[in-house]
């Protein structure tokens, strides 16, 4: 009998498991699927998206369109490019960086260039986080509505961990091991 639905692959609490170590685990078992982390105090949710073991989206609840800062900071994108591109978002449910990038809003390598930098930054955020709760639910089959990477981009875990430990080290704050 096939199952359409993701399966729940693994679950804890951030207590009792480093999320460095979960992240290296479904690395090396090139894991496709939806990581998702929730923490009570303050409240925050985020989610990293991994292919292949290959992470290729991570986004936090308390900042939810920062590629476009990144763009607009950047000088990559008009405030009225992103003003249409949310709005357009808004209706189609789909991610930012797939309606800049329909909306030829964006070149591609910059868009990669702050989907790497989104994605670096989210990471190091959460490995921060010393309470909460995580869960793992993967794709059924290799190959069958697997996500795609946005821009290309597809980073190796082992890097985005070195990068977060020495973010976490200039921010204070260390909990990457």
């Amino acid at each position: 009998m096939e199952t359409t639905a993701p399966s729940l692959v693994l679950a804890g609490r951030l207590e009792a498991f480093s999320l460095a170590d979960v992240l290296q685990l479904l690395a090396a078992g090139r894991r496709t699927g939806i990581l998702a982390v929730e923490r009570e105090e303050p409240p925050e949710r985020a989610e990293v998206e991994l292919v292949d073991g290959r992470v290729i989206r991570a986004e936090r609840s308390g900042a939810p369109d920062r590629v476009g800062t990144l763009l607009l900071g950047r000088g990559r994108l008009r405030p009225e490019q992103l003003g249409a591109a949310l709005e357009r978002r808004a209706v189609a449910s789909r991610p930012l960086e797939s309606v800049l990038l329909e909306m030829d809003a964006v070149e591609p390598g910059d868009l990669a260039e702050a989907l790497v930098e989104q994605i670096e930054e989210t990471v190091a955020a959460i490995l921060s986080w010393r309470e909460g709760v995580f869960r793992f639910r993967g794709a059924l089959a290799p190959g069958a509505g697997d996500p795609r990477p946005l821009a290309g981009v597809a980073l190796d875990t082992q890097e985005i961990l070195l990068e977060a430990a020495r973010r976490l080290d200039e921010w204070g704050t260390r909990s990457v091991h």
